[in-house]
């Protein structure tokens, strides 16, 4: 086990030998990676994001004219769907 003042000692020497300038010029150069870096992150799901964006608008607009150009069988859909979902409410209720 170490005991306290040779655990003080020990660290006496360890921050002596420690050059502060340089430290502090790590410190900044890891400051500033970490901000180049969570730049980067914040640009790329901004890119992702859009491009998610971008997809489902697509798709959504894809469905609606889907929807309008066979309008019998969507209201035939949500006509039976209502059915359905009804049918297990008012069975949910009882």
């Amino acid at each position: 086990m170490l005991s306290w003042p040779r655990a003080e000692r020990k660290v006496s020497r360890l921050v002596s030998s420690v050059d502060l300038e340089d430290l502090h010029n790590q410190i900044d150069s890891l400051r500033s990676y970490v901000n180049e870096l969570a730049g980067s992150a914040g640009k790329s799901a901004s890119r992702g994001y859009g491009r998610a964006r971008d997809y489902a608008n697509e798709a959504a607009h894809e469905a609606e004219d889907l929807m309008k150009d066979n309008l019998a069988a969507s209201l035939v859909l949500a006509l039976g769907l209502g059915l359905v979902v009804g049918y297990f409410i008012r069975r949910g209720t009882e």
